[in-house]
């Protein structure tokens, strides 16, 4: 099994047990921290490994913009963000 799978099965474990559904696509993008040197990268990726980068693009930008929205509407609201 790959890590995009291991991933797929236990973020949709996760979902299941908190009564939120069937994870159908997943993408992700992961902050990763070298321990020897503290180096920053980089891990993304998608479930199917199979989905088009377009798609995956797709799903990224959907993200981004729902946070954006949430960001607006607590602005609009006074309220500060973190």
């Amino acid at each position: 099994m790959s890590l995009s799978e291991d991933l797929h099965q236990a973020v949709a474990g996760v979902m299941s047990a908190h009564g939120l559904g069937l994870v159908s696509r997943l993408v992700f993008a992961v902050e990763l921290v070298e321990e020897g040197t503290g180096d920053l990268g980089l891990l993304r990726g998608s479930v199917p490994a199979t989905m088009p980068v377009w798609d995956e693009l797709g799903l990224h930008r959907y993200a981004v913009s729902d946070i954006e929205a949430v960001i607006t509407a607590s602005r609009l609201a006074g309220e500060e963000g973190e």
